[in-house]
């Protein structure tokens, strides 16, 4: 196989794995899920930690939302951005990220591995106020 053609076949083999994500985790950074993938296969048996950020539809229950997840997680979420932006470290799974992203009051989930409990404060923007999500953005 030519350089040309196995370049052109991990390009396919990508834009593919960008689909599956996009059809199973359309709510979830594709970043996040790759990471978690990786670090899931190293360690499978380990699950990471990572400050999962949640942005949800506004009037939300804060205090009912800040209840769920502390039941979830284990870990009491900051809240950011009146009550639509929810921010925790905690172990994180598929299954986890396919739960947070298949309910119907989120619009979207990022999040970065920490590797253990810390206490940063939030670091994503919802994609819709940030250019940089945007492919078209010149560097």
């Amino acid at each position: 196989m030519s350089e040309f053609q196995e370049i052109n076949e991990i390009k396919r083999v990508y834009a593919g794995l960008e689909t599956l994500y996009l059809t199973y985790f359309p709510k979830s950074e594709p970043y996040l899920i790759h990471d978690l993938l990786r670090r899931l296969k190293k360690n499978p048996n380990i699950p990471p930690i990572y400050m999962v950020e949640v942005f949800t539809k506004p009037n939300l229950d804060s205090e009912a939302t800040k209840q769920y997840i502390f039941e979830k997680t284990g870990m009491v979420p900051a809240i950011y951005d009146n009550g639509t932006h929810y921010v925790t470290n905690h172990k994180l799974t598929l299954e986890i990220l396919k739960e947070i992203s298949d309910s119907a009051d989120v619009l979207e989930v990022a999040g970065d591995y920490t590797g253990t409990i810390t206490a940063r404060g939030s670091s994503h923007v919802h994609s819709d106020d940030c250019p940089l999500r945007n492919l078209d953005y010149a560097y």
